[in-house]
């Protein structure tokens, strides 16, 4: 049953929030089969046979509840397996009206993380756009973490007005001059802390002609669980949001969101704007790395207004220029003469 339960949350489902419900599973009375009983017996068998078998299945997690220490974990696997092949229970997931409390919605939404396309797109893109190694070494994300801009059905490779930012899109500076809600679903039942990180790798640095990490927003201590997957309102930061900034003549910037998982009982030291190496971060405050994402900005004459305006009120220094590094004539030799590249 496990592998027809993966094969079936392979299939489009709606990231986000799910609604939370009231009752154990929301009654299965709610829900009407495809066809009247008796319009085609094979169907009539096959939902007969489903119910009979769930029902075996709740009397064995009640047996086994009663005799005596059993492990949680094993109880809410009989609990997927005893509800997944029913009809209602699938329906409702694909409504997205279901609780992650219960263990079967829980596997169902990390499954369709997992095999429905959204983290094999995720890990594809860190990689290409080379986010690994640039600001972590590595990461095997459990946490099904997103970046959401404004409002609307979200914002992909073709656009879109707002919503959920696919990772490694190109996003307006307009759009993101305040900060973004954050919604990370995590698959654990109790309330552990987190510490949310967005940071620049890109920002250049004129002293060593090269690039440097800015952290744009930090916020720690942030409780998540299955019912907690947003930032509490008015919680505090560390490091107020600085919107994005891409400078002129500066290629595109890769701003990247990273969840850390805090230790039980500790506190997020205090950390630079600029210059911060993210992985001796981590380690120095225990930190373990969960979700990451990421989208792309570059300046433009379309948003340079809007990046002028973010330097002129935001950070209120002079708006810097930068010019492209040359390119090497590899037909000069040091004296500047150039010559064949056939002698």
């Amino acid at each position: 049953m496990f592998s027809l339960a993966r094969h079936a949350a392979t299939r489009a489902v709606p990231r986000g929030a799910a609604r939370m419900v009231g009752s154990r599973m929301n009654s299965s009375a709610s829900w009407q089969p495809v066809l009247k009983p008796g319009a085609l017996p094979v169907y009539d068998e096959a939902l007969a046979y489903i119910e009979e078998d769930a029902a075996a299945l709740r009397k064995k997690i009640e047996e086994t509840k009663q005799s005596g220490d059993v492990q949680e974990d094993y109880l809410d696997a009989l609990e997927i397996v005893s509800e997944i092949n029913r009809p209602h229970v699938r329906t409702q997931f694909a409504k997205g009206d279901y609780d992650l409390r219960q263990p079967v919605f829980r596997h169902l939404r990390e499954q369709a993380w997992r095999l429905g396309g959204a983290l094999e797109r995720l890990v594809e893109r860190i990689q290409l756009m080379h986010v690994l190694p640039d600001v972590v070494p590595s990461i095997t994300p459990t946490v099904d973490l997103e970046v959401l801009y404004g409002e609307g059905a979200g914002i992909g490779d073709h656009g879109g007005r707002g919503g959920s930012v696919h990772p490694g899109v190109f996003l307006d500076p307009a759009l993101t001059r305040e900060a973004p809600t954050i919604r990370a679903t995590v698959f654990h039942k109790d309330t552990r802390k987190y510490t949310i990180m967005l940071v620049d790798p890109d920002a250049p640095c004129e002293d060593s002609q090269s690039f440097k990490t800015y952290v744009h927003w930090l916020v720690t201590d942030v409780p998540l669980s299955l019912q907690e997957s947003n930032i509490p309102s008015g919680h505090p930061h560390k490091l107020a949001y600085v919107p994005p900034h891409p400078q002129c003549g500066t290629p595109y910037h890769r701003y990247t969101m990273l969840l850390f998982e805090q230790q039980p009982d500790t506190s997020v030291g205090d950390v630079a704007r600029e210059g911060v190496q993210v992985q001796t971060f981590a380690e120095q405050n225990g930190l373990t790395l969960r979700g990451i994402h990421f989208w792309r900005a570059q300046w433009s004459d379309q948003n340079k207004t809007v990046i002028s305006q973010i330097y002129k009120d935001v950070l209120q220094v002079p708006e810097p220029r930068f010019g492209r590094v040359a390119r090497q004539d590899r037909l000069k030799d040091e004296l500047g003469q150039r010559h064949s590249k056939y002698y």
